[in-house]
């Protein structure tokens, strides 16, 4: 199944980013068990997420990122591009 790189970067006031961002996270652990995340972190300073899906396609994928609390809220900007892991073995 392709990959996508997904970053959602703070674009809202610091305190309703927060409360946002924990919904947010929330909302990826579901993904996660519903084996649609592959990997997520959170960049330092309340600036955003990293995520990589692993999906049927970018419509999913675009849907996805569309279902993220912050960005429902207004509070992050968003983009996604296929990304593929190369093998450094």
């Amino acid at each position: 199944m392709p990959l996508y790189a997904m970053t959602l970067l703070a674009v809202g006031p610091p305190d309703e980013f927060r409360l946002s961002a924990e919904r947010h996270r929330a909302h990826l652990r579901l993904l996660r068990a519903a084996g649609k995340v592959r990997l997520a972190g959170e960049f330092t300073k309340e600036e955003g997420f990293l995520e990589i899906y692993e999906v049927a396609d970018r419509l999913e994928a675009d849907a996805l990122a569309r279902s993220s609390p912050l960005v429902e809220d207004g509070l992050a900007s968003w983009m996604i591009r296929e990304w593929v892991e190369l093998p450094l073995d």
